[in-house]
This record gives structure tokens, sequence and C-alpha cells, in this order.
């Protein structure tokens, strides 16, 4: 092969690489909510259409990922005041009891649910990935990583899209 083609061919090889993981870890999947099997803290089946109707937070996220209860954390701290209309709904793959535990400790008011399908069967390939989902059911913001809900133009912003 032609040396004058090494380099534009590898070039064009790592941008197909470097693409083919941004899309992989750092763009949320489109996800058919009523498709996922989820079950409670009983480990009663739960369709996602119960919460219809609900603005709603939906968090995929881990006992151990610390993004993840930096998130929730924060979540929680302005949930009283600024989305006191909203259902957090965590989704986690973990075990029952793990989940239960971290609950438990944490003492947040939000729905925790368990997978039964493991995180990457729908998608999901980092966490935190978190879904705003407005009362008419419509996904109006997928996102992967840590959101600084905090921020108050984020919050703003996150909030009007929930209308």
């Amino acid at each position: 092969m032609n040396k004058k083609w090494i380099y534009p061919l590898s070039a064009i090889i790592l941008g197909l690489i470097v693409f083919f993981f941004y899309n992989r870890y750092r763009v949320a999947p489109s996800i058919d909510f009523n498709k996922i099997s989820l079950v409670n803290m009983n480990q009663e089946e739960v369709p996602f259409a119960a919460f219809n109707g609900k603005k709603k937070i939906v968090c995929f996220s881990a006992s151990w990922c610390p993004n993840c209860l930096h998130e929730l954390k924060e979540i929680n701290d302005i949930k009283v005041s600024d989305l006191n209309d909203v259902e957090v709904i965590v989704i986690s793959d973990e075990a029952i009891e793990k989940i239960k535990a971290f609950k438990d400790k944490k003492q947040y008011s939000f729905t925790f649910l368990k997978m039964k399908q493991a995180f990457s069967e729908v998608g999901i390939n980092s966490i935190p990935t978190s879904y705003l989902v407005n009362g008419r059911q419509e996904v109006k913001k997928e996102t992967v990583g840590y959101i600084d809900w905090k921020d108050a133009s984020a919050l703003a912003h996150m909030k009007k899209l929930l209308e």
C-alpha cells in the first residue's frame, strides 16, 4: 500500500472508533419504557404505565456509582422546594437486597425499582443515565452522566421541559 494513504486511513479509522465509543457511552438510548420489566422492593411486577400522567425523572443508577450518588443527593435536596410535583423513579439492575439497603440508608422519597434485564440489554452502557418525562409521557431530555441540579439555570430549564 502506498505510504501516503496510511495517515488519512489511520485518521478515518480513529475517527470511527471515537464515534462508536461516544455513541455507546455518551449518548442516551431511546428506550420504550413500557418494554422494561420492573419490580418494586416487594418483588411485585410494576408496569411503567403505572406512572402515566405524572411528570417523572427516571434515573438509571446504582448504589456503587459516585456520580449517581451525587446526582440523587442533589435531586433529593431540591425535590421538596423545586420538584414537589415530579415523581423520581430510580431504576437499578442490582439485587433487590442492595437496592433496599441503599433506599433504607439514604431515606429518599423516590420510587426505587429493580429492572429484571441488565442495563446493557436496553442500551444503557453508562450511568447515571436520566430521562425527563412530562405528564403526556413524552421524553423531553435524555442525559448520560451527572446533571448539576443545583445550577439555577439548569434547574429552570429542566422544570420547563417537564411542563
